[in-house]
């Protein structure tokens, strides 16, 4: 029995002593091939991998490093002002990495296929760096890959259709760099991919339909490429989806009706495209929409009263389209709004008196347009106003008393209209006004003593209306004002 005892003791001092012998090996092995790739960098002196030395140990003494079983798991050297290449990265010789993550440096160069031996790579992490030529096929070998950022670098040439090999994907983050060609199908493959950025690239050709199938994507940003073709309606299956970037493209067509599924829906950003139709009534049932960009497109019809349901809205861009009629007042319902663009389109009829409910509002912008009737005189609700664009319209009425009530002015434009009357004294009030336009109206009446109490005014253009008298002395009071037209 002793003797029994004594084997099974022996035999395991045995291959305790083994498995420490062979993980300092392991180790030393994976630390001189580390050594080896830092003797290529440029930059030799480098303060944080001053610890890279051989007579330390690497799983405690490197910064940057991190162990697990004597093996390297984890190699952290981001923003740590390396300058150098991949050429010589140790990729075989690191088969328990994890996490590799040499982001905001200064590495050069391409990417090499033998990235494809870290079979273990669960995050891979290469933003902000220069790094060149295309993304090698051999990434869609690493199965585990769970994290791919390499934005912000020089990448060119396709996406490789492997990525849709790495069914584990929940983050891919391509973009800022010169990625050309159409978006792979492959990517509809990628079951549990929740963020999809490929931003500012050259991609080109329509948005597949697999990209539909991802159930689980909360977050898709293709903008600012050269997308073409239409928005796939199937996008409306993405019922997880938070935020829609597709601005800065060549898509056309209608918005699908079925956009207006996406009720998870924070952010819809579709401008600067060359969509065209109506804007779908089914919006109104983004219920969580706090953004709305839909400016620089060919946009026509009426904007949809629907829009008006949309309460944790805070920013609405409408401009720089064809759309026609009135302003809803369902959008007087908006009380997070604090930026309403509306200009130029070919809107007409009279400001709803609803929208000086607005109490949010920073930035209104309703210029270049056919609105007619009056300047309602609930706008002198509106006490966080800093901005105020009416010019350009029909607007045919006295200037309301009420905006001087508007402390937080900056900007005060309400030239080429026809408004009449006389300037209100009120104005004098609006201790922040910086710019004050006033020109080719109808104005009559003298120039109020008032506007010479606004210590912060620059530019006041007055000019091209009916007004008498003489200029107040007040005016040489505005140290601050640059342009000057009262003629």
């Amino acid at each position: 029995m002793m003797m029994v005892s004594r084997k099974v003791v022996s035999s395991l001092q045995f291959f305790t002593l083994f498995y420490l012998f062979t993980v300092a090996f392991a180790s030393t092995e994976e630390a001189t091939a580390l050594l080896k790739w830092k003797a290529t960098f440029k930059n030799q002196n480098n303060s944080f991998l001053a610890s890279w030395i051989p007579s330390s140990n690497a799983c405690k003494d490197w910064d940057g490093v991190v162990c697990f079983n004597g093996r390297v798991n984890t190699l952290n050297i981001t923003n740590a002002s390396v300058i150098g290449t991949l050429y010589a990265f140790p990729f075989s010789s690191l088969p328990s990495l994890e996490n590799l993550d040499l982001s905001k440096n200064n590495i050069y160069g391409t990417i090499p296929p033998e990235i494809g031996n870290l079979t273990n790579l669960v995050y891979l992490d290469l933003n902000n760096n220069q790094i060149s030529g295309t993304i090698p096929p051999q990434i869609g070998l690493l199965a585990k890959l769970q994290i791919i950022r390499i934005f912000h670098n020089q990448l060119n040439g396709f996406i490789p259709k492997e990525i849709g090999y790495l069914r584990s994907l929940t983050k891919l983050s391509l973009g800022i760099n010169f990625l050309s060609g159409s978006i792979p199908a492959s990517v509809g493959n990628l079951n549990n991919l929740s963020f999809l950025y490929l931003y500012n690239n050259q991609l080109s050709g329509s948005i597949p339909e697999e990209i539909c199938y991802l159930r689980s994507l909360t977050y898709l940003d293709l903008s600012e490429n050269a997308l073409n073709g239409s928005i796939p309606a199937s996008l409306g299956n993405l019922n997880n989806l938070s935020f829609l970037f597709l601005y800065g493209n060549q898509l056309s067509g209608s918005i699908p009706e079925e956009i207006g599924y996406l009720r998870s829906l924070n952010v819809l950003g579709l401008s600067e495209n060359a969509l065209n139709g109506s804007i779908p009534a089914s919006l109104g049932n983004l219920k969580n929409l706090s953004r709305l960009n839909l400016v620089n497109n060919q946009l026509s019809g009426s904007i949809p009263a629907s829009l008006g349901n949309l309460n944790n809205l805070s920013m609405l861009y409408l401009y720089n389209n064809q759309l026609s009629g009135s302003i809803p007042a369902s959008l007087g319902n908006l009380n997070n709004l604090s930026r309403l663009y509306l200009y130029n389109n070919q809107l007409s009829g009279s400001i709803p008196e609803e929208i000086g409910y607005l109490s949010s509002l920073t930035y209104l912008d309703l210029s270049n347009n056919s609105i007619n009737g009056f300047i309602p005189a609930s706008f002198g609700n509106m006490s966080n106003l800093a901005f105020l664009f009416l010019y350009e319209n029909q607007l045919a009425s006295s200037v309301p008393e009420e905006i001087g009530y508007l402390r937080s002015l900056n900007v005060l434009d309400l030239s080429e209209n026809a408004l009449n009357g006389s300037i209100p004294a009120s104005l004098g009030n609006l201790n922040n006004l910086s710019r004050l336009y006033l020109y080719n109206n109808q104005l009559s009446g003298s120039i109020p003593e008032e506007i010479g109490y606004l210590s912060s005014l620059t530019e006041l253009h007055l000019g091209n209306n009916s007004l008498n008298g003489s200029i107040p002395a007040s005016l040489g009071n505005l140290n601050n004002l640059s342009s000057l037209d009262v003629h």
